[in-house]
């Protein structure tokens, strides 16, 4: 009971993270599995969440519009 539990909260939390930093996630996967830490097909799951919200951080950059703008170049006084 207590063991599957532990494993909710770790994987609750490696979700979360995924959202959070999906840059870093990947980044951790990727390096576990050129050492050969982890298996290609281990935490596959993770690396479609982060690739998700990368793609949501994307489009949604893509969509934004600036919320300032620059202010009008000040005139000169007494500037001939």
């Amino acid at each position: 009971m207590l063991t599957s539990l532990y494993r909710n909260r770790i994987a609750a939390l490696a979700i979360e993270l995924a959202r959070d930093d999906p840059l870093l996630v990947k980044e951790v996967i990727a390096r576990l599995r050129q050492s050969g830490e982890i298996e290609r097909d281990d935490l596959v799951y993770l690396d479609r969440i982060a690739d998700r919200w990368i793609r949501i951080a994307e489009e949604n950059r893509l969509k934004a519009r600036p919320c300032w703008r620059l202010p009008a170049p000040a005139q000169a006084v007494g500037v001939a």
